[in-house]
């Protein structure tokens, strides 16, 4: 079962995927995601951290990392672009939805519309 699927069960829609760096900066910019689920060994030109932290500049999009680094300059610097979540591979489906979880709840545009103010 693909991540996208996994997604997809947990009842979010998926806009797109993405085999490089370069094709996720495309896609995100065309469909504005809410939340971008990151693989930090994505290929291409930067690694996961790096797009992300590109994705940010120019939206406030939630990003979710996915990984299977865990030391501590990886972990440092996922944590210095200040994600919703870091997810661990190979994952486990509560842990992912936990983590999807968070970042509805933490995304700004998000809370601010549940106050009843302006997006």
């Amino acid at each position: 079962m693909t991540v996208a699927s996994v997604v997809r069960r947990l009842d979010y829609d998926v806009v797109g995927s993405a085999a490089t760096a370069e094709r996720a900066l495309e896609l995100a910019r065309q469909y504005q995601p809410d939340i971008v689920l990151m693989d930090v060994n994505i290929k291409g030109v930067t690694d996961g951290i790096d797009t992300a932290t590109a994705m940010r500049t120019c939206s406030n999009v939630q990003v979710v990392f996915l990984t299977g680094a865990c030391d501590p300059v990886s972990i440092a610097r996922m944590e210095a672009a200040a994600p919703a979540g870091i997810v661990l591979k190979p994952f486990r489906r509560a842990e992912l939805a936990a983590k999807l979880a968070r970042a509805v709840r933490t995304r700004p545009a998000w809370r601010e519309s549940e106050m009843g103010l302006p997006v």
